[in-house]
């Protein structure tokens, strides 16, 4: 993979495996001790005010937002919502799919991007726009695993918390997400735009929305680095990369939260169903176009493939399978959440005809077939379908 990408979700479980059966030992302790389950909810990033709220519910300052949205003129012409999900290698197809797009010459400016995992790590750049696209291009076709990680399945055998190090991710991340790539990203938040990543708080067993626009924008010492953290957990699935711990505090005291892969618990997103969409629009004074653009960096419908009968070959069957169809759910969930709120749905998946074998982690020649793919998708008059069939 690349800066931007996962593991392939066969990859992912059969790796998920290996962890499980190394882990004989505990994990190694926090710096500072985990939030107790009376109190976690009252967690709060220092410095910073309205840059995270539960996935599962409604944001408690939603209301507050109107200020945020009153800035983005565009609002009353139309809105477009660009959701990445996760794919982990197939991230290769999304970033290929949104340079096709430019090309073809009507990718709007989204008024907000969301993402999970790969698509994580893609939305940054894809919220800034077109001028990205070389550098997503480049980050999906020119890395390999040495870039992403270094494997420590010793460090799992005595206590560790996964069986590779992401040292070399990290590294690109500090790299790309640098002080004048947050200033841009702050400039489009001060129009009023909106880009969100989702991670998992794993002692909640719940999913987390960052506001990483709002972070960009707060002028923040460490938004920068808050921002990269947030990226790497977002891409880091559990056993296999080593969680992201983030420091809280509760009514003074530092406590650590672990944070892994968004696609624990989402595959992808837009918005919570409390949140009432019409409302905004009341109060706002508009009736405009909504869309939503919404790229699943994998393969949608069932594949067959005869399993071996193999521990490992049924597991990793399996994951990959769960994988699936939790996707399928959550892209069934947000088109019943457009058809209340009057969006048009438009999706775009990896083919099911795309059959380049995965000879390795983090392939080159499989990414580049599949970026090409992404590439001359978007650039067609048939890049986008309604429905999940």
């Amino acid at each position: 993979m690349s800066p931007v990408l996962s593991f392939s979700m066969s990859r992912v479980a059969g790796m998920m495996l290996v962890a499980l059966l190394l882990s004989g030992c505990a994990l190694k302790s926090r710096q500072f001790a985990a939030p107790e389950e009376a109190e976690y909810t009252k967690a709060a990033i220092t410095g910073y005010k309205h840059i995270r709220y539960w996935g599962d519910r409604r944001a408690e300052y939603a209301d507050t937002t109107m200020d945020r949205l009153k800035l983005n003129k565009k609002l009353h012409n139309r809105v477009d919502i660009l959701a990445l999900s996760g794919g982990a290698e197939d991230g290769a197809y999304g970033a290929g799919f949104l340079k096709g797009w430019s090309e073809r010459g009507d990718r709007p400016e989204f008024t907000m991007v969301t993402g999970i995992s790969t698509g994580a790590l893609i939305a940054p750049f894809a919220f800034l726009g077109a001028e990205y696209d070389p550098v997503l291009k480049r980050l999906f076709t020119e890395s390999s695993k040495k870039n992403i990680f270094v494997l420590t399945p010793f460090t799992a055998l005595f206590g560790g918390s996964a069986v590779a190090d992401t040292a070399p991710l990290r590294d690109i991340l500090k790299e790309e997400i640098d002080d004048a790539f947050v200033a841009a990203l702050a400039r489009e938040a001060r129009k009023g735009r909106i880009l969100q990543i989702g991670t998992t708080n794993l002692d909640a067993q719940r999913p987390v929305i960052w506001e990483v626009s709002e972070i960009a924008k707060s002028g923040h010492p460490d938004a920068k680095y808050l921002i990269q953290q947030i990226m790497l957990a977002s891409a880091s699935v559990p056993g296999v990369f080593p969680p992201v711990l983030i420091e809280v505090t509760i009514e003074g005291k530092k406590y650590q939260e672990l944070h892994v892969d968004g696609g624990v618990t989402q595959q992808i997103f837009v918005y919570p169903y409390a949140l009432d969409v019409k409302w905004y629009e009341k109060a706002l004074g508009i009736r405009p176009q909504k869309n939503l653009w919404l790229i699943r960096n994998t393969k949608i419908t069932p594949e067959y493939k005869i399993v071996d009968l193999g521990v490992s070959d049924i597991a990793s069957r399996s994951i990959s399978t769960l994988i699936k169809y939790q996707g399928r759910d959550n892209l069934k969930n947000i088109m019943s959440l457009a058809k209340r709120d009057n969006f048009k749905v438009s999706i775009t998946h990896v083919p099911g005809s795309f059959d380049t074998p995965l000879e390795e982690m983090f392939d080159k020649r499989y990414m580049r077939a599949l970026y090409q793919v992404g590439y001359e998708k978007g650039r067609s008059d048939l890049a986008w379908q309604r429905g999940l069939e």
